[in-house]
Parts: C-alpha cells; structure tokens; sequence
C-alpha cells in the first residue's frame, strides 16, 4: 500500500510540472512555410515564455508573455520583434504585442469558432495593442 502511494505521488507530481506549449499558432492561409518560419523564430528566443500568433493571408498579429525578468524591457522587446518581423516578412502587415491582457484575448480568439466573429475580433485587438494605458 505504502509503495502504491508513493507511486501516485510521485505521477501526480511529474504531470503537474509538465511544460507546457510555448508557441500557439492560429493561421488562416495557404502558406505553412511562413507559420512555422516565426513559430520557429518564437521558440528560439530565451526572452519569450509563450506567444500566441494569428496568421491571416497578410496579416500577423503575435501577443507574447515574456518571462518575468524581461518584462522591465517590455517595450524594447516588442519594437524588436516588429523590426525582424517586418524585415523578415515585408510583405505582411505585422503587429507585436507583448501586453498579457492581448495575450489572454488572443488566447480566446484562437478557440472561436466563427471565422466572421474572429476577423472582427481581431481587428479589435489591433486597435487596443496600439492604445497606451
């Protein structure tokens, strides 16, 4: 009995520190090789803990969560991912967001269902990550 415990323990253990999916990735185009290009791009970074990116025809939209010593650079961050992004990707519009409300809306909007609902969603979000609070 006493090894059946330690058992379970130790499982329970090992499942509530499993890491969890850096990149999250909701695209909407024929272009697989531009989606894996910037998850790739995200899951390289040491800064990034997660980032969430919309890929829609010519549009990028990425809200990132940073780890916890970066976020004093929030700002220096972000300007530095939308210079690479537009370099790299010059023929689409970009948007970088390193604010956790974005990410947490963008989490939301990658489950909708509605492919309408979610264009006007996003079109919102674009709006707010340009607003300063």
């Amino acid at each position: 009995m006493r090894k059946l415990l330690v058992g379970m323990s130790l499982l329970l253990l090992l499942a509530g520190c499993n890491e969890r999916e850096k990149v999250s990735t909701y695209s909407m185009t024929d272009n697989e090789q531009h989606q894996h290009e910037v998850e790739q791009l995200f899951e390289k970074d040491p800064e990034v803990e997660q980032a969430n990116i919309v890929v829609i025809e010519n549009e990028l939209f990425v809200a990132m969560q940073l780890k916890p010593m970066k976020k004093w650079n929030r700002k220096k961050i972000e300007e530095r991912w939308q210079k690479k992004l537009e370099k790299q990707f010059s023929d689409s519009t970009v948007n970088v967001s390193a604010d956790f409300k974005m990410f947490w809306e963008s989490s939301k909007l990658m489950d909708e269902k509605d492919q309408h609902k979610m264009l006007q969603e996003l079109q919102h979000l674009k709006k707010l990550s340009k607003e300063e609070t």
